[in-house]
């Protein structure tokens, strides 16, 4: 949503009117005029937005000038912003004089902010006359202005989340978690590989995590490493990765370690090992090839080592040269997809509460069938309703189903939870996620932190800033935007999450359409680099 583009500058803009007035001395009347426009831009932007993606070229056009405005804003209210907290660190006398009046080297500084604001405020007006000349929104000054006052807040909805992500998707490949965990810890002693094969959001990247932090497994196995391959990557990246993960220590950047130093490195200290090796996302099906092609990094010790690889392509499932066993991963069928899906649209918490769960139930059972046993779609669409129990939506989106393929089918999913996230605020961090490495565990408290530097979250009364970003980052567990990997023992808070790649692909590719950030693809660059916009 293109609305994202403007949600950290109305935070600058809202936390900057919160300032004295005479710090700015006179511009602060503009910083809060400007804010009034930009919410007024937020207004009706996502009419704007939902028809340039229906093709619209004049809405396109205009929601690239409202992306562009907000970004001028953007930069005016970080030169303001510094002028002010520089003044703050003043001592003495001049320090009285920057706190409570101001000082002649502010005002050429001040003038320029000023005058800045000014051509914002009329650029936001043309923005309106465009929008109104060509009728780009349907109502312009009637419609719904979503609130963005300091004292926005969620929806009170935090009952328990009793279980992670990874125990949720389980449902319905008991056996297949069994039978994984068995072929690794076999007798076989040649080296051999496990390619579990399905389609995107089938669940093979969740069941592959749960086989690799088995007890069983980690037990059977002297070293293990998980990278994530995904469909552009470079050898030495990864080769670095793995022998960071399995002697602890890693080469310094001034080092510049050889492809082929890295991997005899690797050889060398597996090679009195029994290890285990995931690759996960695996596209193309020379993938082990190029990671051994400057010298066998993984040798077959004959002690009982193993790979293990997901991939969406069945032929990159058989090409690994080594004994492989092909492992397709099922859809659920109609009764774990009900069960996989009641868990998350109708959690136990929320049952009783609940007049008519008769009707829920028959409507959700419906809705479960049309997600094909998928169960990355059955766990978005089932957090999005537990949000919307209400019968009627329930009705229409079962009515409105799309019949398209199951990666449409996803999107669409994907879209509608998005949308429906309560505020700007929380859906620009959701996007922000994008901006970390896929399959990366990310640290919550470290998120938190940047989140606020960003000015993503905002001030609402009764909480501080961490308590309202903790509360975001709840309630996109439980709508399954994100999948939950630690939580601290001793008061239930979430502490490590991952993004599911699916999402981060969506969430990258949206970004981007949004401005909010882009990826960079540079053979000079790490492979996940990413630009926040």
């Amino acid at each position: 949503m293109a609305e994202s583009a403007i949600s950290a500058v109305l935070g600058n803009v809202s936390t900057l009117a919160l300032q004295e007035t005479t710090l700015l001395c006179g511009a602060s009347s503009e910083v809060e005029f400007l804010k009034h426009e930009l919410n007024r831009l937020q207004g009706f932007l996502r009419d704007a937005d939902n028809k340039q993606r229906r093709g619209d070229e004049g809405a396109a056009i205009l929601v690239s000038q409202i992306k562009d405005a907000a970004y001028e804003a953007d930069n005016v209210m970080e030169a303001a912003e510094y002028m002010r907290k520089r003044n703050r660190l003043k001592k003495g006398f001049m320090g009285a004089i920057a706190r409570y009046g101001c000082l002649p080297s502010d005002l050429s500084t001040l003038h320029k902010v000023g005058v800045e604001i000014k051509s914002i405020r009329r650029n936001i007006s043309e923005i309106f006359e465009y929008a109104t000349r060509l009728k780009i929104v349907d109502d312009l000054g009637h419609t719904c202005i979503e609130k963005v006052d300091i004292d926005d807040e969620l929806p009170q909805d935090y009952g328990p989340i009793h279980q992670n992500f990874e125990d949720i998707v389980m449902v319905g490949f008991e056996n297949e978690y069994k039978e994984i965990v068995g072929k690794l810890v076999d007798t076989e002693k040649s080296l051999s590989a496990i390619s579990i094969v399905a389609m995107g959001g089938a669940g093979k990247t969740t069941l592959a995590r749960r086989v690799y932090t088995s007890p069983g497994v980690k037990r059977h196995f002297e070293a293990v490493c998980w990278v994530t391959v995904s469909q552009k990557f470079k050898g030495i990246d990864l080769l670095n990765d793995i022998m960071k993960q399995i002697t602890g220590s890693t080469h310094r950047p001034e080092d510049q370690m050889q492809e082929h130093e890295v991997g005899k490195k690797i050889h060398d200290f597996l090679l009195q090992k029994r290890y285990l090796v995931v690759l996960d996302d695996v596209w193309e099906t020379d993938t082990w090839e190029q990671l051994n092609r400057k010298v066998k990094a993984f040798p077959d010790a004959t002690n009982g080592s193993r790979v293990l690889l997901t991939t969406r392509k069945e032929d990159v499932a058989n090409h690994v040269p080594m004994p492989t066993n092909v492992h397709p991963l099922k859809k659920l069928d109609e009764e774990k997809s009900w069960e996989l899906f009641s868990s998350k649209a109708l959690p136990s918490y929320k049952r009783s509460a609940i007049r008519n769960v008769d009707e829920f139930e028959k409507l959700g059972k419906r809705l479960a069938k049309k997600c094909d046993g998928l169960p990355l779609a059955l766990a978005v669409l089932g957090g999005y309703l537990s949000k919307n129990l209400n019968a009627q939506i329930w009705s229409d989106i079962l009515s409105d189903w799309p019949s398209t393929k199951n990666g449409q089918m996803m999107r669409d999913i994907l879209a509608r939870s998005y949308k429906d996230l309560p505020n700007h605020y929380l859906r620009t961090c959701f996007l922000y996620l994008a901006a970390f490495p896929k399959d990366y565990e990310i640290n919550v408290a470290y998120l938190i932190e940047l989140w606020i530097a960003e000015s993503f979250i905002p001030h609402t009364p009764n909480h501080t800033l961490e308590e309202t970003a903790q509360r975001y980052v709840t309630e996109l567990a439980q709508r399954s935007l994100v999948q939950v990997v630690d939580r601290s023992r001793a008061h239930g808070w979430i502490e490590g999450i991952r993004i599911q790649d699916i999402l981060h692909d969506w969430c990258i590719e949206e970004a981007r359409q949004d401005g909010f950030l882009d990826a960079m693809d540079k053979t000079d660059w790490p492979s996940w680099c990413i630009i926040i916009v």
